[in-house]
Order: C-alpha cells, then structure tokens, then sequence
C-alpha cells in the first residue's frame, strides 16, 4: 500500500519545481498537491520528484514523498472502505492530538464519499515493538509520536520504557524516561559491575581502593539480581539481553 501524505497546495509552474526539487533533496517530508489547471506544473512536479505514478483526484495531484522516519499512522476513510474503496493518508504521529485529529477531518474531507465521518486506523510505522489499535486513542497516539520523534534510534527502549510505566501507572513523557533510562545490558551481573548508576549508588572503585582484598570478593551476580528485588532499579528481558530503568 503506497503511503500517501497531505501537503502543500501550489498554484504554478515555479511553486511546483521548488517543492518538487525539495523532495527530491529529501528535505520536505510531505508530500505535494497540486491545485491548479495548469498540467504542464503537475508533469514537472511529477518528473522531479521521480515518481513513476501519481493519484489524481479532480483537478489535483498528489506526489509521493522520500520514506520517512518519524512514527505514522495510516487512518482510512470507513465509507470508502465499506464501499470498497481504499482511501487514506499516512499521518505524522509526532505531533499534538488536535493537529492529528484535524489531519483526520481533512483525510475525511477529501474521501470521494459524501459526508464521510468514521475512521480506523489500518497501519502504522516507526513504532518500534509498540502496537497501534485500530481504535487507539489519539492521545496515546500522540503522546507515543512525540516521545518517539524525541528520541531517535531509541525506538526498542521505548517500547520497553511505555510497557514499563504502564504497569507502574506512570503516564509516559521524555523527561520521565531520560530520568529513569539507565542503557542496554547483556545481563545485571555486567549491569551490577559496569554502570555509572551503580557506580554513583555504591561507590565501589572507592572502595576498591579502600580495601582492595575484599573488594574481589563481590558476589556481582547476586548483586545485580538483588538491585531489582529491592525495587532499586527494573529490567525489562528482551532478546539479547536488558533494559534498565532506576526506581528511585
């Protein structure tokens, strides 16, 4: 399914090259509509993205955009739909839940369906391990986008962190998580020895120094196991290894 964005209208030939040269230099990430009579700009605007198809509706259109990055959804038209129609728009997820929802509104308006109203959101991207509902709230929607957005490259911990304030009822922020997120491990024992959380908790290179004959007598498997049953800090298991995130 070709992913399809809402974007800017230009009325002529110069305003189509501009935005076209643009997505071909991958620095706009929507894409372009084009309203205008004028065939001569959509061809142009066509032939310098380098798209080989277009999707006109009326007297527009619409031009792919380079892939993206950024956490979508992809919210279809439920009157299209049940009239066998596929109409909808990949939405930018890292934004406030009223810009989301008036992309919506403006998806709705453009359906070939009269007085189209219903939505459902039928994909999602850049989500990490995270799953999207088809009937997920727009709030936790937007607040999964703009964490994300925020963090990039940290999609996985993220979708580690989410689960993990859920089951403690924290409501998930970035400022939260870059409190609380304490890095990837491949065990707590490497966790225990190596972190700069444990380090600051414990102080154990002082120690070291200190006594240095006792110092190599630490159980850190013990240890790194006992750092969680105490509440200190919580791993959440994933493939190859933990994500750590402090309690306190």
């Amino acid at each position: 399914m070709k992913k399809k964005l809402k974007g800017l209208m230009v009325p002529d030939v110069k305003a189509a090259q501009e935005i076209a040269f643009a997505l071909k230099s991958n620095s706009d990430s929507n894409a372009v509509i084009l309203k205008t009579q004028d065939q001569r700009a959509i061809a142009l605007a066509v032939d310098l993205a380098g798209v080989e198809e277009t999707c006109k509706i009326g007297t527009r259109c619409r031009v792919a955009p380079p892939p993206l990055l950024t956490p979508m959804i992809y919210v279809a038209c439920l009157a299209a739909y049940n009239a066998g129609i596929l109409h909808g728009w990949w939405i930018d997820a890292n934004q406030d839940e009223e810009d989301i929802k008036a992309d919506i509104e403006e998806m709705l308006e453009d359906s070939p369906m009269d007085g189209a109203e219903e939505w459902a959101i039928h994909d999602f991207d850049n989500f990490g391990n995270l799953r999207i509902d088809e009937h997920e709230s727009l709030e936790t929607v937007a607040r999964w986008g703009q964490l994300l957005g925020e963090n990039p490259n940290e999609e996985n911990a993220l979708s580690h962190y989410i689960r993990y304030a859920k089951d403690k009822g924290i409501e998930p922020n970035n400022e939260d998580f870059q409190q609380r997120y304490c890095g990837f491990w491949e065990n707590s024992e490497q966790f225990a020895l190596k972190s700069e959380e444990v380090e600051e908790l414990y102080q154990y290179e002082q120690f070291q120094k200190n006594n240095p004959f006792w110092s190599q007598y630490i159980n850190w498997e013990y240890l790194g196991r006992d750092l969680e049953l105490t509440d200190t800090f919580y791993y959440s298991e994933a493939s190859s290894g933990i994500y750590v995130f402090r309690e306190f």
